[in-house]
């Protein structure tokens, strides 16, 4: 076992009214940089950067980004619903580490998917049939994993395929299902 455990506290975003979630900051009982390059081939998606030591990745809507000795998550509902996500992420945490045998460390750094980029591929029609106001708050949706680009109907109908497969195909890359 490589981690045994941590504390964490609750930290409401600052002034933003419009905010309704909470992020949480768990301080580490051990260092988990041995383990982040296994984790970064495991996880499809993650942007790794081996000089800051750092590993993030969006998973169920939320941003979870691990430190050495930190892991800070972004998205929460509540503090039960931080350390559910923290326990998860402790077992993922020593799972790897059991099983770094068997798996090809990864040094490999991923490019973040931009909100811009998702935008350029949509159709740009602002028709909510996706159920969001515009193809820009629908993008921003898909980079938070809030939203499945399936959702975007013009985007399967008419002269749209090449849009479609370079956006599924950037999605892939990306780690996004």
């Amino acid at each position: 076992m490589l981690l045994r455990g941590y504390t964490f506290k609750i930290v409401f975003p600052e002034c933003n009214p419009t905010v309704t979630t909470v992020n949480a900051l768990a301080d580490l009982s051990d260092d988990i940089s041995e383990v982040l390059p296994y984790l970064n081939s495991t996880i499809k998606g993650c942007l790794y950067n081996p000089q800051a030591g750092t590993l993030r990745l969006v998973k169920d809507g939320r941003v979870i980004t691990l430190y050495p000795m930190l892991a800070a998550v972004s998205g929460l509902h509540d503090e039960n619903e931080a350390r559910s996500v923290l326990d998860s992420l402790k077992e993922l945490i020593n799972n790897t580490y059991v099983r770094r045998e068997q798996i090809e460390p990864s040094h490999k750094t991923g490019d973040e998917l931009k909100v811009m980029d998702i935008y350029k591929l949509l159709p740009g029609i602002n028709c909510k049939e996706c159920g969001e106001p515009t193809c820009f708050a629908f993008a921003n949706k898909i980079v938070r994993q809030q939203a499945n680009v399936s959702k975007c109907t013009p985007l399967y109908s008419g002269d749209n395929s090449a849009k479609r497969e370079k956006l599924l195909a950037m999605l892939e890359l990306a780690g996004y299902l």
